[in-house]
C-alpha cells in the first residue's frame, strides 16, 4: 500500500481513477471493514483510504475521551492487510476544523478528484458537522453504506470502548473483528515478577489508548515477530504498591532474555479474573502460576 502524507492547504490530486474511503476509521472495526467491501466491488481503478494524522477529539472541548483504539500506523498496517491501494494522511490542526463543509470540498476532495466516494450513512464532515452524504452526492458519485449492526445497535467505536470499560472482549472482538490488540515500548517497572519467577515486559504507550477494564488477561504477544501466549495484567499493582495510573504488564509465556526498548503487540483474547491484592508475593506467585496454568 502506498502512503501519501497530504497538507490540506495543498492538496495534489490523484493521477488514477480512485475510489476513495472517508470516515474517522478509529478501530477500523467490522463497520469500516463493510466501506472497504463496498469499495472493492464499485472501483474501476486504485481503492484509497483517507486519514488524518491526528485524533479529531484533540480540538475539541465536546468531553470525549481523547484515547483510541488505534493509532495512525495501527490503521495504516490493517488498511494495508484489507488490501487497500493507496492512503492519504491529511495533516489537521485547529484551522483545519474551522474549515465549512464546502472548503473541505473545495481544499481537499476536489484535488484528489475521485471518481466514486464510500461513506457511511452516518458520516458528516466540515465545521459543525454540516457536511453529510447527501451533499457529496450533490458534486460527486457517491455509495452510502447502510450502517453495521451489532445485536441490534449500530457497530462502533463508542460501544467498543463502553465494551473494553467492562471488560467485555466478546463485544469488543465482535465489533472489530478481530482481538483487541495495543502495542508500546518495553520499559523497565518494579522487578517483581522476576523474583517470584515470572519476569514481566512493562509496556510503555507512546498511544492513548483505551485499556479494558482493570484485570488479568490471556492473550497473545508479537515479539521480534514471534507470538508467545501471554498473562497481561491492567492495572495499579495493588499488592506491591499503588500507581496513579493504570499499567500494562505482559508475561510472555516461553520468551526468555532481556527485551527493554523493543516494541512488543499485544492481543487480549480472555478476561481471566479481577485484579486482585494480595497479602505477600508468595500468595501473588501462586495466583499468577494458576493464571499461567490457564494459558495452555
Amino acid at each position: 500500500m502506498k502512503t501519501v502524507f497530504l497538507d490540506y492547504r495543498n492538496v495534489s490530486g490523484h493521477a488514477n481513477k480512485m475510489t476513495l474511503l472517508l470516515g474517522n476509521f478509529d478501530g477500523v472495526h467490522l463497520g469500516h471493514q463493510r466501506l472497504v467491501l463496498e469499495g472493492k466491488k464499485a472501483t474501476e481503478g486504485d481503492l484509497g483510504v483517507l486519514l488524518f494524522d491526528g485524533n479529531p477529539a484533540d480540538y475539541f472541548d465536546s468531553g470525549k475521551s481523547h484515547q483510541v483504539l488505534t493509532s495512525l500506523e495501527d490503521k495504516l498496517r490493517l488498511f494495508a492487510s484489507l488490501g487497500i491501494d493507496v492512503a492519504y494522511v491529511l495533516h489537521i490542526d485547529q484551522d483545519f476544523f474551522a474549515l465549512s463543509a464546502e472548503e473541505y470540498v473545495i481544499k481537499v476532495l476536489k484535488p484528489l478528484n475521485p471518481s466514486l466516494l464510500v461513506v457511511g450513512s452516518d458520516y458528516t464532515f466540515g465545521r459543525g458537522a454540516a457536511g453529510n452524504a447527501s451533499l457529496l452526492g450533490s458534486l460527486f458519485p457517491v455509495r452510502e453504506v447502510p450502517l453495521l449492526d451489532y445485536k441490534g445497535k449500530k457497530a462502533s467505536t463508542q460501544r467498543i470502548i463502553s465494551a473494553l470499560g467492562k471488560g467485555d472482549l466478546s463485544a469488543v472482538a465482535g465489533q472489530l473483528g478481530r482481538d483487541y490488540e495495543i502495542h508500546g515500548t518495553v520499559g523497565h517497572g518494579f522487578g517483581n515478577g522476576r523474583k517470584i519467577g515470572f519476569p514481566t515486559a512493562n509496556l510503555e504507550l507512546n498511544t492513548p489508548y483505551v485499556l479494558p477494564k482493570d484485570g488479568v488477561y490471556a492473550g497473545l504477544a508479537f515479539l521480534r515477530g514471534r507470538p508467545y501466549p501471554t498473562l497481561i495484567n491492567v492495572g495499579d499493582n495493588p499488592t506491591v504498591g499503588l500507581l496513579r495510573h493504570a499499567r500494562v504488564e505482559c508475561y510472555l509465556k516461553g520468551f526468555a532474555g532481556s527485551c527493554y526498548g523493543e516494541t512488543i503487540y499485544v492481543q487480549f483474547q480472555k478476561r481471566l479474573r479481577d485484579e486482585k491484592q494480595f497479602t505477600s508475593l508468595e500468595e501473588l506467585k501462586e495466583q499468577i502460576t494458576k493464571d499461567v496454568a490457564s494459558l495452555d
